[in-house]
């Protein structure tokens, strides 16, 4: 449909949370191109008189839940980040995130976030209860702040939003704090040390910088929860309404892989 007129003004022209009469807002696309022969079949439940049937699941069978949300068009709802919070929440020993940033946007060489933006502490706060109820390790590696991609300016691309190391682990104690008044001051500190630990993303070679002399950037949004499941797609985990969309890996050994 967005091949059409109408579809192309829809897509250049009228705001995504603005409803439309006809169905111009959804690309399905394919990469590499011309390799898939058909769209995906819609799946059927075949009903049984007396119950259902064992299903005999192929031995290669990898359990993929999709999950995402499409900016302003759900307001309250967001089912995946309620999934995010779910996966976090349920780590036993350890949670794994390499990530763009984990702090809302801000003025350039300002550590202000612009209007509108917050830190995510629904996040944050799931990161705090694991690390301080289960001893869990949170280990976080951040793109180096402000790095841009060759060949586009600052406004198209900027990987990393300007928030330190300390900055993040900062509002991660913050929500300890918040959630466990009662936490003894050496306690928090034993915690922390043993279990939280966050950087910038660094070359082998040891620097935070390509030759040019250009930082070291990651657009990742990926996280594995106790090496068993884990989530890879495009939602950000700092604050971002855009067309976000991922899948979570259920299944230990496609994991490990």
């Amino acid at each position: 449909k967005q091949s059409t007129a109408w579809g192309r003004f829809v897509d250049k022209r009228i705001p995504d949370a603005l409803d439309v009469p006809r169905r111009a807002r959804v690309t399905v696309s394919e990469f590499p191109e011309t390799n898939a022969a058909e769209f995906p079949p819609y799946w059927k439940e075949t009903k049984q008189v007396f119950g259902r049937r064992p299903v005999k699941l192929d031995p290669d069978y990898v359990p993929v839940i999709t999950m995402g949300r499409y900016g302003v068009l759900l307001k309250k709802s967001r089912p995946s980040d309620d999934a995010f919070v779910a996966m976090i929440d349920s780590a036993q020993t350890i949670i794994r995130l390499a990530l763009q940033d984990l702090g809302p946007v801000c003025l350039p060489n300002f550590k202000v976030a612009l209007p509108g933006m917050a830190w995510p502490y629904e996040y944050l706060n799931a990161l705090a209860r694991v690390i301080w109820l289960r001893g869990v390790d949170v280990e976080i590696v951040l793109s180096n702040p402000n790095s841009i991609p060759g060949g586009c300016s600052p406004t198209e691309a900027n990987y990393g939003n300007g928030w330190s190391c300390v900055d993040v682990a900062a509002e991660i104690i913050k929500c300890i704090q918040k959630q466990f008044p009662n936490a003894h001051d050496g306690d928090l500190r034993h915690k922390v040390q043993d279990n939280l630990r966050i950087c910038f993303l660094k070359s082998p070679r040891g620097g935070y910088a390509y030759k040019s002399g250009a930082t070291l950037g990651l657009h990742s949004k990926h996280f594995i929860i106790d090496d068993i499941c884990c989530y890879v797609g495009s939602q950000n985990l700092y604050l971002c309404d855009l067309a976000e969309w991922g899948v979570v890996i259920d299944n230990e050994a496609t994991v490990l892989d």
